[in-house]
């Protein structure tokens, strides 16, 4: 079959990334991960979905090998789609094409401490609004509520305003780090992180890209803020260990 006319879609609240061996799907709706192995598995089914490289195989191998991957991915198709994962010819769906971006190589956590800040009460306002915006929807609303309403916030935004401004988007980032500490830690708080910055900027009309990644063996998940290769609140050595299965 070929994929361009394989009979699924993944549903809109569905994202995928290729880890190795695995295809991990983000259900933003239930909050949860879905791993598929081998990655390729789906292929047939599912329109987009990433392919294996052809092997060379005795035909009697090759048939063998169809018929197995056959009876692993019928029941998980039928599952998928009795989960809304995935969608048939007409629903609301899209190609199940893995996210690319730009790798991170450079951070605005490396600035020089010694500098002074023009930090104030004002600054200090606005992330306290930030942080609490960001508290109360992690704990009251539903991920796909908090991602999509991240995402209509960026939409309303005319395009020329999206422009990377580097020296006050590290000046605004310099001023999160120094008073970040008077509200919460950041140790295994990526989420909050990460949503209180996106929040903290867009009172300042910046709107950089809230990405989320995913790896195995052992799997975590993990957040950050990003524009381009240059990273807002993260690390590129950590960040790198994750791959991009969903931008904001």
């Amino acid at each position: 079959m070929d994929n361009a006319e394989a009979p699924y879609l993944l549903a809109r609240h569905v994202h995928l990334c290729i880890c190795g061996r695995h295809a991990v799907l983000m259900d933003l709706r239930r909050d949860t991960y879905v791993a598929v192995v081998p990655a390729h598995l789906l292929a047939d089914w599912v329109r987009g979905w990433p392919s294996a490289q052809a092997q060379v195989l005795p035909c009697r191998e090759t048939a063998e090998l169809e018929r197995a991957q056959l009876s692993r991915a019928r029941p998980l198709i039928a599952q998928m789609l009795e989960q809304g994962m995935l969608v048939g010819e007409g629903g609301q769906g899209r190609p199940a094409t893995p996210l690319v971006i730009a790798p991170p190589q450079r951070t605005l956590l490396e600035f020089d401490f010694d500098e002074r800040l023009a930090a104030g009460p004002g600054q200090a306002a606005r992330l306290a609004l930030a942080w609490m915006r960001a508290r109360s929807a992690l704990a009251l609303r539903p991920m796909h509520e908090i991602v999509w309403s991240a995402q209509a916030r960026k939409a309303r935004v005319p395009p020329e305003r999206h422009a990377a401004d580097p020296a006050r988007e590290r000046a605004l980032v310099k001023i999160f780090v120094h008073l970040r500490p008077l509200f919460y830690t950041v140790r295994r708080a990526c989420l909050l992180d990460s949503l209180t910055l996106v929040n903290f900027l867009a009172g300042y009309g910046v709107y950089p890209e809230w990405v989320f990644g995913v790896k195995t063996a052992p799997f975590d998940a993990h957040c950050w803020v990003q524009r381009g290769e240059v990273l807002f609140n993260d690390l590129p050595d950590r960040v790198r260990q994750y791959s991009p299965i969903l931008k904001v």
